[in-house]
């Protein structure tokens, strides 16, 4: 026992050097490497409900984007015949459920906001982003079908895409009034098929965009990285992922200036990994400022209107779940 002991301690010592003083930048170099490993493929996730469990008749569809990635999707009509359609996409590290662990103990579960959608009369189709959920993508152990990085926005914006041509294309829905409902990184997805494809979404069928949590994502994955190892580690994270897959962030700044219909964004304000103590403000204002069409926003948390949450992020992906009046009231006056 006593030798045991002693190797203990000996390993947590020399763990603990590992760490502090980070010798020939090796701490470093594993910790980006697991960092970008994290971001392109994440560890896949189930869907542990489907629509059916919240009593709304849907059709278990592929999407094909024009990389040949197939998208696994739900299609949930309307109870009764409609003309107005829902395209929903989901945040990095879930599904188009959810995820049931979440995010600093907070989980996201969409499909009671779904139910919402369902009840006001619209189509709805949801899908899983490459390489997560059912979806093909992905890269080793997490790939399935076609191997793909996630690219936290800059690879789905294929995704985006296909999910408008697989509406347009729609024997039912092809003629459908459009409404798009992006979160987080399907956002910043969103902004960037508008940019890399502006002819398909200058087709007027399309009537606004919910932005739901957009990030600046350099400045999210550098307090992500302070808040959980204390390490300024975001450039490394950077170059690394450049160096191994060839792009980089997505950057909404650049991109929400080529979005063409009116824009719903929603934010948690206090949001850890958004809010920015240096200016007071959250970054989703600067993206704010960047999109040249009308926009509004409805902000989160237990100090505005329907308080609501802890000021954790993931409070975002629930709000709607039971404060779902600004959302439809927004659709409702977007759609004829």
């Amino acid at each position: 026992m006593v030798y045991a002991l002693a190797a203990v301690i000996g390993i947590m010592i020399l763990a603990a050097g590992f760490w502090f003083l980070n010798p020939m930048g090796m701490r470093d170099t594993l910790l980006a490497n697991q960092i970008v490993k994290m971001r392109v493929a994440p560890a896949r996730l189930a869907n542990p409900k489907t629509p059916g469990d919240y009593g709304m008749a849907y059709v278990n569809v592929d999407i094909v984007t024009d990389d040949n990635v197939r998208l696994s999707a739900w299609e949930i009509p309307a109870s009764d015949p409609s003309d107005q359609t829902i395209i929903l996409n989901h945040p990095l590290t879930t599904t188009r459920y959810g995820s049931e662990k979440g995010l600093d103990g907070v989980a996201a579960e969409f499909l009671p906001m779904v139910k919402h959608l369902h009840t006001a009369g619209y189509n709805v189709v949801m899908y899983d982003h490459r390489g997560q959920g059912d979806s093909d993508g992905g890269l080793g152990r997490t790939s399935k079908g076609v191997e793909v990085p996630v690219g936290a926005g800059v690879t789905e914006w294929q995704d985006v895409v296909a999910s408008l041509k697989y509406v347009l294309g729609h024997s039912e829905f092809g003629d459908d009034e459009i409404i798009f409902m992006s979160q987080c990184m399907g956002a910043n997805a969103t902004f960037l098929a508008w940019q890399n494809a502006p002819e398909l979404f200058a087709n007027p069928q399309i009537k606004a965009l919910v932005a739901n949590q957009p990030t600046l994502s350099y400045n999210m994955t550098d307090r992500f990285i302070q808040a959980k190892t204390g390490i300024d580690l975001v450039d490394r994270v950077l170059e690394t992922q450049v160096e191994r897959y060839g792009f980089g962030f997505a950057n909404a700044l650049k991109t929400v200036p080529s979005v063409t219909v009116p824009i719903l964004f929603a934010q948690v304000e206090k949001d850890q990994y958004t809010f920015n103590l240096a200016t007071g403000q959250n970054d989703i204002q600067e993206i704010m400022d960047a999109a040249t069409s009308d926009h509004e926003v409805i902000w989160i948390g237990p100090d505005h209107p329907n308080a609501f949450g802890t000021d954790m992020r993931f409070d975002g992906y629930q709000y709607f779940n039971h404060h779902p009046e600004q959302l439809l009231g927004f659709m409702s006056k977007m759609f004829s």
